[in-house]
């Protein structure tokens, strides 16, 4: 126990010195995970950290909604700020007669799968989409691992695309790729080198994703109630006009991320008849 704590203070240390984020927790997951992974030293480790390597892909997990995620070269790395997409969106759904969830651009599947846990699945049909096979694979795994059987439904399409004609009042929401591409080349090596470009290099604009996504909700004509979008500060404003210009009677909710930081809007459309 004492060298475990020598080395989770020795780890510590080391990460406070090169300015690794959140360097405690970080040094307590290396020093476990250097417990059970003998092929792994703690050199070879801190090298590749000190290199711009997310600890993330080290490991090959990352904790979210109290749940443990495999990531991979595949997927993008889930922020604890998305987190609150899922625990409003339960609120929501439980206060409401929402029987479809669609999560757009599903990457791990940490949001439906957190959402799909807690909520009994005999009242709801979950849906998941991504572009990408590989990403779809990672995010069945998720299922199987932290829900034990198989309650959502995994579709390879560009968004919603390939979503059948649902008749029952439905959620999307969608953490979709909403930085700039000129702020894509000025991102930090440990994101711009590791973490893949589809999942993050949203257009000249930030909302090339964002706009097809809505053309598609208004040609599919899904019985869409709520969509529940992350993006940031930057162009949080050019998207709540991009909202209002593609459903004028909707009423567009503002929400703040846990660091006072506007990032989600939550959009209400008008049932249709």
């Amino acid at each position: 126990m004492n060298s475990n704590l020598s080395q989770i203070f020795r780890i510590q240390k080391y990460l406070e010195r090169i300015k690794y984020p959140d360097a405690y927790r970080i040094a307590r997951e290396i020093s476990e995970f250097l417990d059970t992974n003998y092929d792994f030293s703690e050199k070879d480790i801190l090298n590749r950290l000190k290199n711009g390597q997310p600890w993330e892909y080290i490991c090959g997990y990352t904790r979210f909604c109290e749940n443990i995620f495999k990531v991979t070269k595949d997927t993008l790395i889930p922020r604890i700020e998305s987190e609150q997409i899922v625990y409003d969106t339960i609120e929501i759904i439980k206060n409401s007669n929402i029987k479809n969830v669609i999560d757009v651009g599903t990457g791990t599947g940490c949001l439906i799968i957190s959402i799909a846990k807690i909520l009994d699945n005999n009242f709801y049909s979950f849906w998941a989409t991504d572009i990408s096979q590989e990403t779809l694979k990672v995010a069945e795994y998720n299922e199987k691992n932290i829900i034990n059987k198989q309650i959502i439904h995994w579709i390879k399409t560009d968004l919603i695309s390939d979503i059948p004609q649902l008749n029952k009042l439905t959620f999307i929401i969608a953490n979709l790729p909403y930085i700039t591409t000129k702020q894509y080349l000025q991102l930090d090596k440990s994101v711009k080198e590791y973490e893949p470009r589809i999942a993050l290099d949203g257009g000249k604009d930030g909302l090339k994703h964002y706009k097809k996504l809505f053309k598609q909700i208004k040609e599919k004509n899904l019985p869409v109630k709520y969509i529940y979008i992350e993006t940031e500060e930057s162009i949080f404003n050019s998207t709540k006009e991009l909202i209002k210009s593609c459903f004028p009677t909707s009423i567009i909710n503002e929400k703040q991320d846990y660091f006072n930081k506007k990032r989600f809007l939550l959009t209400t459309l008008p049932e249709l008849k």
